[in-house]
């Protein structure tokens, strides 16, 4: 059975709340209708799967609360550095532990034990990578290397020589990378000084930091 109410307005009878249809009901708007509501508010309305929302040319939509679900964004992210200076061997490889970190969005980065980025499950993709290292107390033609470690082997490394004829000398190098990784991938920061003698990387100047590019 279907019938037709004709009315130019509906009010509640007591109240002022109005109720359409009831739960399971489903109650349609036609197409080429317009449901008006530029001048009230709509709550907890839900755009049913498959159906598409669109906001007109010259439309706003304006977030007063939180929105989640829309679209992508850089994460996870990351940025962590050494607590402290971390004693790096003559012409050896070190990997420079970094103990604190800045932020962590995914509680990826492990700064207790491994010193290491790992890509959480579902988050493969292109990450960009920012690094340094600092080294202290090199001599005249000794020499810096830093690189990124992914899954062990190093993957990408900036150089440098000190050619100053002074003596216990800062050497910086600060470099970035863009990684293609998979799940369960891991980035570590490495180091290696050829100096004849162990030297420090200072904490200060020393960082590690990542994030994922959305939408490539």
């Amino acid at each position: 059975m279907s019938s037709e109410v004709k009315a130019n307005k509906l009010s509640p009878a007591t109240g002022t709340a109005l109720q359409i249809s009831d739960s399971g009901d489903t109650t349609t708007i036609p197409s080429g209708a317009t449901l008006d509501v530029s001048s009230a508010t709509m709550t907890g309305f839900t755009i049913p799967s498959g159906q598409t929302l669109t906001v007109a040319s010259g439309g706003t939509i304006t977030n007063s609360g939180t929105a989640t679900g829309f679209g992508e964004d850089n994460t996870p992210s990351f940025s962590a550095y050494p607590s402290g200076g971390v004693a790096c061997s003559a012409s050896t490889w070190t990997k420079v532990s970094l103990q604190t970190e800045r932020w962590d969005t995914d509680s990826a980065f492990d700064s207790t034990t491994n010193y290491r980025f790992t890509v959480p499950a579902g988050e493969g993709g292109k990450y960009v990578f920012h690094y340094a290292v600092t080294n202290t107390g090199l001599d005249d033609n000794e020499s810096l290397n830093v690189a990124l470690y992914k899954n062990g082997s190093r993957e990408n490394n900036g150089y440098t020589w000190q050619y100053s004829a002074n003596t216990n000398k800062y050497i910086n190098i600060v470099a970035s990378v863009v990684l293609d990784l998979s799940a369960t991938d891991y980035i570590e920061l490495w180091t290696m000084q050829n100096e004849n003698e162990t030297r420090s990387v200072e904490a200060a100047y020393t960082y590690l930091t990542g994030f994922k590019l959305a939408g490539v």
